[in-house]
Order: C-alpha cells, then sequence, then structure tokens
C-alpha cells in the first residue's frame, strides 16, 4: 500500500473525528501511522481466509485494541490483492466511524520489519455468537428489541454512505461492556471484508455472505442495501429462538426452507426479485414439492414475540426487496418506541459484574491458547473458518 493512500485514510479518520467534535471545541486530533511494535499482542481473537484479529495493548497509552493482519489465501503476507483489501476495508470503516454501533478504525500500523501494513481498530468485545453460545439458548424480547434498535441504527448509518455490508450476522456482531441509555449492552456491526459501496461499483454484484437475501440465492446481481435488512431479521430471529432460523446449507435447500417458514410466494411475487431465468425453475420445483403457507408466527408464538415486534420481524423477512422494511422504517415501527424494549435489562446485556469478569478473563486464556495452537499447528487453507 503507497504512502499516500495510507495518508488518504489517516485524513479520513481525522475528519471523521472532527465531525464529532463542536464547532466550539474543535481540537483536531493528528493521526500518525504507528509501528507494530508499539502494542503487545495479548492473543487470536478471530481469523479466517482473508487474516486474522488479535487482541492487543499500546504499549504507551494502555489503550486495548483490535489489529487485524491480511493475508493471502496461501498464508503469505503481502501483495496487491492484500493491499487492496486492506485499503477497501479501511475505506468503509474509516467512512462510517463516529457511529455508536459501527467499529470504529484507530489507525494503520507499519510493520518495520516487512513494511506491511495491519489496520489498528477499536476493541469491542466477544461476538453475539459467542454470547449466545455461552448464555445457552434464546433471549427475552426486550433484550432482542434494544440489540435490533443498535443495529439498525448502525445499518442506517452504513446505507447512508451507500455501504452494504453483506455479511451481517450473530458472528459480525461485538457486543461491548459499556452500557447505554436503558441499561443493556452496546452492541456494534463489523468486518467489512465482503462489503461493498454502491456509488462506486456497478451491478453485476456477487453472490456472496452468509445469511443470503433470496434475491442473491436467486442469482439477482442487482440487489441493495436491503439485503443487509434481511440478514438482521436472521440476527433478531436467531436472538429469539437460539437457533439458526435458515441453518440447512445455501442454494435450493435454502429456498425450499424460506418457503416453508414464510410460505410460497406466487409467479407474480417471484418475479419481483428472482431473475426470469431462475422464475421457472422454481416454479417447476414447487410444482413437485407442492405449496406452502408459512408458520412463521407458529415458530415466534405470542408469548416469545408480541405482535409489534412480529411487526418488525416480517417486514424484514419479506420476499419482495421493494416491499421489504429498510432500516429507517423499522425503527419508526412501535416496537422499537414502546415499553417493550426499555424494560429492565436481563440476560446477554446485563451479565454480573463477576460474571462478566470471568467471562473478560476466559476469553483472554482461549484467545491464548488459540494463538500458540495455531503457531504449532498450521491448518490448511480450505479448514479455516470466515469470520475475520
Amino acid at each position: 500500500m503507497s504512502g499516500h493512500q495510507v495518508a488518504a485514510i489517516c485524513a479520513m479518520i481525522d475528519d471523521r473525528a472532527a465531525a464529532g467534535k463542536t464547532r466550539r471545541n474543535k481540537r483536531r486530533k493528528k493521526l500518525c501511522v504507528d509501528s507494530t511494535r508499539s502494542y503487545k499482542q495479548i492473543g487470536e481473537i478471530g481469523h479466517g481466509r482473508s487474516g486474522a484479529v488479535v487482541k492487543a495493548v499500546h504499549r504507551t497509552t494502555g489503550q486495548t485494541v483490535a489489529i487485524k493482519t491480511f493475508r493471502r489465501r496461501d498464508g503469505r503476507t503481502g501483495g496487491p490483492d492484500v493491499s487492496g483489501d486492506l485499503l477497501r476495508e479501511a475505506c468503509f470503516l474509516a467512512a462510517c466511524g463516529g457511529h455508536p454501533h459501527l467499529v470504529g478504525l484507530h489507525a494503520v500500523a507499519r510493520d518495520p520489519r516487512t513494511n506491511k501494513y495491519s489496520l489498528v481498530m477499536e476493541y469491542v468485545g466477544p461476538s453475539l455468537k459467542e454470547r449466545l453460545r455461552v448464555h445457552g439458548g434464546a433471549f427475552p424480547e426486550a433484550e432482542v428489541g434494544r440489540i435490533m434498535r443498535q443495529l439498525l441504527a448502525g445499518a442506517e448509518a452504513m446505507h447512508a454512505h451507500r455501504i452494504v455490508h453483506r455479511d451481517i450476522k450473530t458472528g459480525n456482531v461485538l457486543v461491548g461492556e459499556e452500557e447505554d441509555d436503558g441499561g443493556g449492552c452496546v452492541v456494534k456491526i463489523c468486518d467489512y471484508g465482503l462489503a461493498m459501496c454502491t456509488a462506486k461499483a456497478s451491478p453485476p454484484y456477487k453472490r456472496v455472505g452468509t445469511d443470503m437475501a433470496p434475491e442473491v440465492l436467486m442469482h439477482r446481481t442487482d440487489y441493495d442495501e436491503r439485503v443487509d435488512l434481511w440478514s438482521l431479521r436472521c440476527v433478531m430471529a436467531e436472538l429469539l429462538s437460539g437457533e439458526v432460523l435458515f441453518k440447512v446449507g445455501s442454494g435450493a435447500p435454502q429456498l425450499d426452507r424460506m418457503f416453508d417458514v414464510l410460505g410460497t410466494p406466487d409467479e407474480q411475487a417471484l418475479q419481483a426479485f428472482a431473475p426470469p431465468f431462475a422464475v421457472g425453475k422454481v416454479l417447476h420445483r414447487l410444482a413437485r414439492s407442492g405449496h406452502h403457507h408459512g408458520r412463521l408466527r407458529e415458530l415466534f408464538p405470542s408469548e416469545t414475540l408480541s405482535r409489534d415486534g412480529f411487526d418488525v420481524l416480517k417486514g424484514l423477512l419479506t420476499f419482495n426487496p421493494k416491499e421489504r422494511l429498510t432500516a429507517a422504517a423499522a425503527l419508526r415501527l412501535p416496537w422499537f418506541t414502546g415499553a417493550a424494549v426499555d424494560a429492565p435489562a436481563s440476560g446477554i446485556c446485563s451479565m454480573p459484574q463477576t460474571a462478566s469478569s470471568f467471562f473478560r478473563v476466559l476469553t483472554d486464556v482461549l484467545a491464548f491458547l488459540r494463538s500458540l495452537a495455531f503457531k504449532l499447528i498450521r491448518l490448511p487453507s480450505h479448514c479455516s473458518e470466515s469470520t475475520v
């Protein structure tokens, strides 16, 4: 990555920091390129095909950060492909910087030995996926509402910059230790590895992501930011049930599961989100398998989810992307303005202090052991998970 590109990223971060200040007290924090030697690494907290993320502490300030180093698929660092990935993700992080529910970028760090760059990001805490695993089950509606309100606010800010994340999932949502106004935890969306900017890129768009929207599964290449709203409903459903709603792989099996849960769309509805070549194939398969009326309310009864909450879930689960709720529209629904979401915190966002401290220590120990294991045993690249 060139010095000009690094300077451009630093300027973006500096401008975001300045924008967050009042005009009366507008002291710009000059951001220089740091050295990786300025940080003491604690342990690996995430890894994938694109690289690894480690928890670290700045040796002078004591600030805890997360450092992401990019790697090629062959495991080596550097190269034009790596520089491109780093630059793209840094630009997305910097553009969204300053929002309370999007992970921020602090700086870029250069390794003086290799002259390679890494991203120094805000350290938040464990992922929502990890918290779900530790909790071992579903969470109360009020807790889910507080989390969704924050995630939708983050998505709204991203989409205002015409950035589409394309891989929102519980593994890419971080849970902080600080509290929000309602006494619950703060959550932040992270990892822009698959993100794109619709202001810079034009269709056809790639078929990527974990919880793909139906239009993406159906190979539509002109999708927009509403694919993120479909992914957010996957997060909401997982929090309410403790299970992944459409955990059946991808492609046709996942579409079958969607039709089973949401009901079978007719030909006119299919044409709204599927390209012409795919409509005929789906109709042929449906003629053999039969039509479904949907059972979403059966999976999320009134004892689990109120009518207002169900309106949000159903609005995010619309097959037709043009009828799907936007983040801004969802936040205006009664569920987010009523008393249910503002009830006292419990569960995932209100772990007792002793439990929270134990969890932090356990997380650090596991991160150290994982880092040590990967130094001793190097797994093949196809065995690594895409969690970074």
